[in-house]
């Protein structure tokens, strides 16, 4: 389908859009199609993997799924976090979640500004979610805005850094622990 870059259009367009050209990477930002980075470093990749497999061992597979570049619904926006926590229920056909309990972004240089600012804010937004992580790609450093117990984000995230720290992550339906050690084993 032809599409003027600049006109907006709604969530569920986007998707059958990006689903008719998956050769390439795009997100929605407030309403207006914008084209994202292909393809990213090693160091990322093994990043993301290694963030998956942690958080695939320690989930109950019966209730929640970790997805890789899963689309996610946030108001006028849609975005494809590197990883994302969804309930199991969801339709094994869909584009998109719009109940994701924790989303993970690995930095990447093109993508700080936007994964730090634009995508907080909107991550935070979504009710279902229990823990937005950016993770750096070229040391062993997490930021974490974990929900609290009376239901809001803390204004700033928690930093954990170094090869000796670990982080434990909870949310309603999940407990995981993240060794940096392991995220960033072969990294750095």
């Amino acid at each position: 389908m032809p599409m003027n870059a600049f006109a907006k259009v709604d969530v569920e367009t986007f998707f059958r859009f990006a689903a008719e050209h998956p050769e390439q990477r795009y997100e929605l930002e407030k309403g207006v199609i914008v084209q994202q980075m292909t393809g990213g470093t090693r160091r990322h990749g093994l990043v993301t993997l290694q963030l998956c497999r942690l958080m695939q061992d320690q989930i109950d597979a019966t209730k929640l799924t970790v997805v890789h570049e899963r689309g996610v619904k946030v108001g006028t926006s849609a975005r494809y976090p590197d990883i994302v926590i969804e309930p199991s229920s969801e339709p094994g056909d869909s584009l998109a979640t719009a109940q994701p309990v924790l989303i993970v972004e690995v930095l990447s240089p093109s993508t700080t500004a936007t994964d730090l600012n634009a995508k907080h804010g909107e991550y935070l937004s979504i009710p279902t979610l229990d823990a937005y992580i950016v993770a750096s790609q070229s040391e062993p450093a997490l930021l974490i805005w974990q929900r609290l117990t009376n239901g809001t984000f803390p204004s700033s995230p928690d930093q954990i850094e170094g090869l000796m720290q670990s982080v434990e992550i909870t949310g309603l339906q999940f407990k995981v622990t993240l060794p940096l050690a392991d995220i960033y084993k072969g990294v750095v």
